[in-house]
C-alpha cells in the first residue's frame, strides 16, 4: 500500500517511477540549495529504511490541536541512517550530453549519514537535472536512486522574470496530510518558483515529541523530511533555509543555554549537518538585475534576552551588522529583500522580549529602521510569528512581510490582532508569501493553504516599490 502511495505521488509530481531495492535507501530524498549564478549545493542522507516509521506515535500523521499533551521524548530510531556510497550526476535539464558526475563518496554515522556536494561551473538562469545512485560500501550494484530538480540564479545584468516563496514554523504537531506530511508543500511546488526560503523554526526541539539530545534532535530532522510532500518539494527546487530559536535548541535561546543534555553549540552543529549551508549562515544572493536578497543570522551572535538594553546589546553581532549594511548599501539591485528570522517592525505579541520588534532590543530595532527605511524598494520579509501580515512602521515607513506560518494548523495564538497604525494586512491564518519580480516591478501575494485537490488561495496582494 505504502508503495502505491508513492508510485502515485510520484506520476502527479511528474517524477520517475523507480522501484526500490535494498539498502541503502533516500528516505530523507535530496535537498538542493544556496545556489548563485554558477554553483550550488546538493544535501543527501542515506537511509537504512524506505520510509520513517509514522506508526511510532499518533502524532507523526494526526497533529495536534490546541495544547499538545505529553508525548514523551523523540524516538531516535524513527528513520535511521544507513552506511554506503554516493555518485552525483547533473547536467542543463535541455542537454543531457553535458552531463557531469562526480566520483563514489562514502557517508557514516559521524555526519547522520549525510553528504554535500558542492558544484561549481554551472551555468546562470539554467534548471538543471540530476540523479543520486547509492550502494553499499564497495559494492558495484547500485540499490536506489533518487533524482529531481534546481535552478541557478540569473546573472547581475539580467532582467528575467522572478518567482520566489517564503514561509515559517513547522512542526510535527501541525502536520495536515498524514504521511505526507504539510500538504503546503505540494501547492508550493505547483507554484513553481524560482527558489523558496524557509525563515527557521523548521521543527520544533522544545514541541512533543521532545528532542533533548544530539540523537533525538537528528531523529526529528529525519522524520519533518521523511514526509512525502516535504521530501519531494525540496528534492525539486532551490531553497535557502535559515534557522530560528526552535530549530537551534529551544523557545528564545541564546548562546551558552541548554535544552536537556543538548547543548546549544550542538545544535548549531546539527542545522549545517541537516540542510545545504555554505560558510557561513548570513549569506546574500543576487537574482538577476532586479532582485536580492539577505538573509540574516539571528542566534549565533546575539545579546542575552534579559541583559540591559542599549548601544551594545545585538542580536546580529558587530560583524554581521556591518556586513549588512555596507552590502544592501552597495547593491545596485532594483528591489532588495532583507529575510529575518524574526520581526523588525512588528507588532509582536505580549510578553516577547527577543526580537528587533520588542522593548528588549529597541536599540538595535531602531537602528536598523531608520537604515534599511532610507534605502530605496527595500523590505522585510520576517518569519517566526504565526500569523500573516503587512506592516508599515509609523515612524519610518519600512515596510515589513510576514510570511506566516506553512498552515492555519499552526497558528497556536497570541497575535496582537490587526492594529491600524501598522497593518495594511492581517490575517491569523498561515500559509506563504510570494514576491514576483517582473520588467522590474514587485508584487507580493499571501496565500492560504487550500484543501488537498485545491489550489492555494490569495488572501491579499500588493505592489511594492516607488
Amino acid at each position: 500500500m505504502k508503495q502505491n502511495v508513492l508510485v502515485l505521488m510520484a506520476l502527479f509530481f511528474g517524477l520517475p517511477v523507480i522501484g526500490l531495492a535494498e539498502a541503502p535507501y533516500f528516505g530523507n530524498g535530496v535537498k538542493v540549495g544556496e545556489a548563485d549564478a554558477e554553483s550550488a549545493i546538493v544535501w543527501v542522507r542515506l537511509t537504512a529504511q524506505p520510509r520513517a516509521k509514522f506508526g511510532l506515535l499518533p502524532i507523526f500523521t494526526e497533529g495536534l490541536k490546541g495544547n499538545e499533551p505529553d508525548e514523551g521524548r523523540m524516538p531516535v530510531d524513527v528513520l535511521p541512517g544507513s552506511a554506503g556510497e554516493l555518485h552525483l550526476s547533473w547536467w542543463p535539464e535541455e542537454n543531457e550530453g553535458e552531463k557531469t558526475s562526480t566520483g563514489w563518496v562514502k557517508v557514516n554515522e559521524e555526519k547522520d549519514f549525510t553528504h554535500q556536494f558542492r558544484l561549481t561551473e554551472l551555468l546562470a538562469n539554467t534548471r538543471y537535472a540530476y540523479r543520486v545512485d547509492a550502494r553499499n560500501v564497495g559494492a558495484e550494484e547500485i540499490s536506489n536512486d533518487a533524482s529531481g530538480h534546481f535552478r541557478t540564479a540569473p546573472l547581475v545584468d539580467q532582467a528575467v522574470p522572478v518567482r520566489f516563496i517564503v514561509t515559517t514554523c513547522q512542526a510535527i504537531r501541525s502536520v495536515d496530510s498524514g504521511e505526507q506530511g504539510h500538504k503546503a508543500y505540494r501547492q508550493m511546488l505547483e507554484f513553481k518558483p524560482d527558489f523558496f526560503v524557509h525563515t527557521g523554526d523548521i521543527l520544533y526541539y522544545d514541541k512533543a515529541p521532545f528532542a533533548m539530545t544530539v540523537a533525538e534532535a537528528r531523529a526529528k530532522w529525519n522524520l519533518m523530511f521523511g514526509y512525502d510532500s516535504n521530501r519531494i518539494f525540496h528534492q525539486n527546487v532551490t531553497s535557502y533555509f535559515m534557522k530560528d530559536d526552535h530549530d537551534t535548541l529551544k523557545n528564545d535561546c541564546w548562546p551558552g543555554q541548554k535544552y536537556g543534555e543538548l547543548t546549544f553549540d550542538e545544535g548549531l552543529e546539527i542545522f549545517r549537518e541537516q540542510v545545504p549551508m555554505g560558510e557561513k549562515t548570513y549569506r546574500t544572493y543576487r537574482w538577476g538585475k532586479d532582485v536580492q536578497v539577505w538573509m540574516t543570522e539571528n542566534r549565533d551572535f546575539r545579546s542575552a534576552n534579559n541583559d540591559l538594553d542599549g548601544p551594545e546589546k545585538t542580536i546580529l553581532g558587530a560583524e554581521q551588522k556591518a556586513w549588512l549594511m555596507k552590502t544592501l548599501r552597495e547593491s545596485d539591485a532594483t528591489h532588495k529583500f532583507v529575510i529575518s528570522p524574526g520581526p523588525l517592525v512588528g507588532p509582536d505579541k505580549r510578553g516577547k522580549n527577543d526580537n528587533h520588534a520588542n522593548e528588549g532590543f529597541r536599540h538595535e530595532g531602531q537602528e536598523l529602521r531608520d537604515f534599511l527605511s532610507a534605502l530605496p524598494n527595500t523590505y522585510v520579509i520576517c518569519g517566526d510569528r504565526h500569523w500573516q501580515y503587512l506592516s508599515k512602521d509609523p515612524q519610518t515607513g519600512l515596510l515589513e512581510l510576514g510570511c506566516g506560518p506553512i498552515n492555519d494548523e499552526h497558528n497556536y495564538g497570541g497575535s496582537p490582532g490587526k492594529v491600524p497604525e501598522y497593518h495594511e494586512f492581517f490575517s491569523k491564518q498561515g500559509g506563504f508569501l510570494a514576491i514576483t519580480v517582473e520588467n522590474g516591478k514587485a508584487k507580493a501575494e499571501w496565500f492560504g493553504i487550500g484543501e488537498a485537490s485545491a489550489d492555494p488561495t490569495v488572501r491579499f496582494s500588493r505592489v511594492l516599490g516607488k
